[in-house]
């Protein structure tokens, strides 16, 4: 197993240009630790950012990849107004993650990690990555006639439940697994829920 420290995260540069965080370069990354790996083809597993990043990874290099798991994330175009991400943006400038950890620890508790390393996150940069995030392309047609595995986690109450059902409806090979109960973030932290959904996959697609 390798995990991956994306750009703005844990022990990555933290650039602050928006430029440098670019979906294409994130995808660049990806490949680039492959290659320095000698790991011609992985299965992927992101959640959220991680999840952008597998979706754009397989419409950009599908040869790189055996099979794709991506949680609370989808292909389409971004439906956020140009307004919520600058004030999103702004906020991140301006008092740092806080209003974000409020924000999710209003939706339930969270894990100390998560906490600390929300806490430990250089603001600035994750304000430049919002701004890149949110400006990407759609890449939901590059992905119809995928020939990769696909295995799609959303929370019902995640706000991008929609779009995801749609990404996994227009893939062909795609399923989506609706988590009860859950939230944006839960297609990570809840493990009860993902493992018994993740590990039948993955035996499914190594079976044949």
């Amino acid at each position: 197993m390798v995990l991956v420290d994306a750009r703005g995260h844990g022990g990555s540069d933290a650039p602050h240009d928006v430029d440098s965080y670019r979906i294409d370069r994130q995808v660049g990354d990806v490949v680039a630790v492959l290659d320095a790996l000698d790991m011609s083809r992985v299965t992927f597993w992101g959640a959220s950012m991680g999840g952008i990043i597998g979706l754009n990874l397989l419409a950009g290099h599908p040869e790189r990849l055996t099979a794709l798991i991506a949680g609370g994330a989808h292909g389409g175009r971004v439906a956020a107004a140009p307004a919520e991400v600058q004030q999103e943006v702004e906020l991140f400038r301006s008092r740092g993650t806080a209003p974000f950890i409020e924000m999710l620890e209003r939706q339930g508790p969270l894990p100390a990690w998560m906490r600390a390393a929300m806490q430990a996150a250089d603001p600035h940069a994750l304000a430049a990555l919002t701004a890149a995030l949110e400006a990407r392309d759609g890449v939901l047609e590059r992905l119809v006639q995928s020939p990769v595995p696909v295995l799609l986690l959303a929370g019902d109450r995640d706000p991008r439940l929609r779009s995801i059902q749609d990404t996994a409806a227009r893939i062909s090979g795609a399923t989506c697994a609706e988590l009860p109960g859950c939230e944006h973030f839960d297609t990570f932290l809840r493990l009860d829920l993902v493992l018994p959904v993740v590990r039948p996959f993955l035996a499914g697609y190594a079976a044949g």
